[in-house]
């Protein structure tokens, strides 16, 4: 189970709440499609190309965003997390 956290709350940074398994079922919170991709690999139930292009999908959708806003920030904090765990692949 994947949950979106959000928030209406500008600049709030809501606390992603960590993983857990209930009855050997993962729960999963996640702020950008780029975490829920993050988190699928880690369980491998996405492979790591796949996690690539949820990663550029994500940030030609923001294309047209400013830099500035809160979506970059949560989607940038979220691919520099996604490329360490690539790392390894």
């Amino acid at each position: 189970v994947f949950l979106h956290c959000v928030s209406d709350i500008p600049g709030g940074n809501v606390p992603v709440p960590p993983p857990k398994f209930i009855n050997g079922r993962p729960i999963v919170f996640f702020r950008t499609y780029v975490g829920a991709a993050l988190a699928a690999t880690q369980l491998q139930l996405m492979t790591a190309e796949g996690l690539r292009r949820v990663i550029d999908s994500a940030c030609l959708k923001l294309e047209d965003e400013p830099r500035s806003s809160d979506k970059w920030t949560d989607l940038l904090e979220d691919i520099d997390r996604a490329r360490e765990v690539l790392k390894r692949f």
